[in-house]
């Protein structure tokens, strides 16, 4: 099958969802897929990871944050109206993750109104849900989060009409957590038949545990004791992912607990934590380290007691199921995944002194808690989710023909 997949995030650099349509379509690619790939891309970023039986054809970023779907998208989906117009491009199905096919899905919301006919619409549209703007716009205003005027007034507000289009144009609609497919139905009137739940993968062959001798190891060389607990936060440093607030609990938590935070981040978001760190006069319980690769970030988890992200709206984070994939609990909050993931908790409530309680309980239980890596691996690996994306393919497929 050859297929069109429309993403904002490829690598290189590695942030952002980028590891998450990667992997996918590495995955799909050995189920015989061929796939031309749209992507946004920085000047200078190196060389662009091309997997076999790949295209990829990339589109200069956005100048400015938060002006993606006037910028990057729009240029994108010109060359997209092209590409379709060239019968050596034929494609059995187009796999469109999040904003970036905004033009796209308006275009075939307009064509579906007044030319319902169309050759273009015959083509099968899947979209691909990490989060619904509406559900993460409803957490911002319970939390009291502060929404920066560009994404409340510019970015948000598109986001929300490329979803409503979305429900309305695709063919099926994959959501990362049953949360969010809620969402869409609740906000969006999306069409429950047509919704379905894939949640992310994990590489298992990268993200695994490892022994006590490469354990020692990496805590050297990340200049930690072995006896140090350690709890991890990894990921894009945001307003909404609270990072502070697990900072201001490192101060409620012995001396021996240490936090590492691994990730880049919001340039005022990056001075809050500087300033909380200094505040609380935690500058030697708190390493920081910046923009990892992907290939390399496993190194961060397998020196971790537990992984903490206190969110307050997330879709289903691929850093959760690397955690767990090593082995290594998470302690999270901001979506709910399967009851029967062992290894997992929540959050009671994001006050510091709670987190710090809940923190204390995981790591200083009576028995060591560790994840069920062999339920992540046969249930979470790339390979089982590429086929249940093949499931939503074939099951669009068959109605249509």
């Amino acid at each position: 099958m050859k297929i069109l997949r429309i993403i904002y995030d490829w690598p290189p650099p590695w942030q952002g969802l980028a590891p998450h349509p990667y992997e996918l379509t590495v995955a799909q690619t050995k189920l015989g897929h061929k796939f031309t790939i749209f992507c946004g891309r920085w000047p200078k970023s190196g060389q662009v990871e091309q997997p076999a039986n790949t295209e990829v054809i990339s589109f200069m970023r956005a100048p400015l944050p938060g002006t993606m779907m006037l910028t990057t998208a729009f240029l994108m989906f010109w060359k997209y109206l092209f590409f379709r117009d060239d019968d050596k491009n034929t494609v059995d199905l187009i796999h469109s993750h999040g904003h970036f096919g905004i033009w796209i899905y308006l275009y075939r919301f307009l064509l579906s109104k007044i030319w319902p006919w169309s050759t273009e619409l015959k083509t099968p549209l899947i979209v691909h849900f990490h989060n619904t703007v509406a559900g993460r716009w409803e957490a911002a205003k319970e939390k009291e989060i502060d929404v920066k005027p560009v994404s409340k007034y510019l970015d948000w507000p598109l986001a929300r009409l490329s979803d409503k289009l979305a429900v309305k144009t695709a063919s099926a609609c994959i959501f990362v957590s049953e949360d969010n497919r809620q969402d869409a139905i609740k906000f969006y009137g999306a069409d429950p038949a047509k919704c379905f739940v894939v949640e992310t993968g994990v590489n298992t062959h990268l993200f695994k545990r490892v022994g006590q001798e490469e354990f020692e190891k990496t805590r050297r060389d990340l200049s930690l004791d072995p006896l140090d607990k350690v709890i991890l936060n990894h990921g894009v440093m945001v307003e909404r992912k609270n990072v502070h607030l697990l900072i201001e609990a490192v101060k409620f938590l012995p001396p021996v607990y240490k936090l590492l935070l691994v990730g880049p981040g919001d340039i005022e978001y990056l001075r809050k934590i500087e300033d909380t760190i200094k505040v609380n006069n935690l500058e030697s319980r708190v390493i920081r380290a910046g923009y990892t690769p992907y290939p390399i970030s496993p190194i961060s988890f397998q020196s971790a007691d537990l992984f903490v992200l206190p969110s307050s709206y997330e879709g289903f984070p691929k850093v959760v199921m690397q955690s767990l994939s090593c082995g290594v609990p998470a302690l999270v909050s901001g979506f709910k995944a399967r009851d029967e993931i062992k290894g997992l908790y929540y959050l009671d409530n994001l006050e510091p002194e709670n987190i710090a309680k809940q923190i204390r309980e995981i790591v200083e239980s009576p028995t060591p808690v560790e994840a069920d890596t062999d339920f992540i691996h046969f249930h979470f690996s790339w390979e089982t989710k590429a086929k249940q994306v093949e499931a939503v393919y074939q099951n669009i497929l068959g109605k249509i023909n």
